[in-house]
């Protein structure tokens, strides 16, 4: 049986979490202010970031499709798990023959992302990787960085599945587009504010994309405990 901390414990629990960053009691849960709270941080779009997020991570719960933080991509596999504990356990059996591994709600590649992963970097444990809002923080600093280099969100979105653009670039950015809610002001996909982090460019207004078709998400497979 899974058991929750009583409200007055989670509360201190959450408020000896690193700021800004907001705690969700269940994070299994992620509510929207959680990706609305990490978006103002670094000025994206929250409904960009949550777009990418169920695009890298998304999982359909109650007929409902959300991202799912306990997700692993391990050399082209996706799976799901049940867990942290269930993913972390994969996530270090993985690491001994490959480190080609996405990890988390945002699905941060641990190969691919140097930065983040590895002694004195802020995964120094990997399995920390899996948290669901360091995990967002990370992959927003990185949307945000293809945003000042590009000046387009979505063009900034297929640089965040591919740096060097291309037609994986385009096609990725498509995906997202099509879990994004349609906007009729020719300002949509603006920032969502300033960000607080160490951006000095201005935010530029974005033009709206033409409609898109969907785009079936990848196929992954379910990881049971067995329970």
């Amino acid at each position: 049986m899974r058991k929750h901390l009583p409200a007055a414990l989670a509360y201190v629990v959450c408020s000896a979490l690193s700021a800004p960053l907001v705690c969700a009691q269940t994070v299994d849960r992620l509510d929207p202010v959680v990706f609305e709270r990490i978006a103002e941080r670094h000025g994206v779009p929250a409904d960009v970031l949550y777009a990418l997020a169920r695009t890298e991570s998304g999982r359909t719960q109650k007929g409902e499709h959300k991202p799912w933080p306990w997700t692993l991509n391990i050399a082209g596999q996706g799976r799901y798990f049940n867990s942290r504990a269930e993913a972390c356990s994969a996530l270090r059996a993985a690491l001994e023959h490959t480190r080609l591994i996405d990890v988390g709600v945002a699905q941060l590649n641990i190969r691919w992302n140097p930065d983040l992963f590895g002694a004195g970097k802020r995964f120094s444990d990997p399995c920390a990787g899996l948290d669901p809002q360091h995990n967002l923080d990370a992959a927003a600093a990185i949307l945000r960085s293809h945003f000042d280099d590009t000046g387009h969100w979505l063009t900034a979105v297929g640089r965040y599945h591919r740096p060097a653009g291309g037609a994986a670039a385009h096609y990725y950015a498509r995906a997202v587009a099509s879990r994004l809610a349609p906007r009729s002001s020719p300002s949509a996909y603006r920032s969502a504010g300033s960000s607080v982090a160490s951006h000095s460019s201005p935010v530029p207004q974005q033009t709206a994309i033409a409609p898109t078709h969907w785009i079936a998400p990848v196929a992954m497979v379910w990881i049971s405990s067995g329970d």
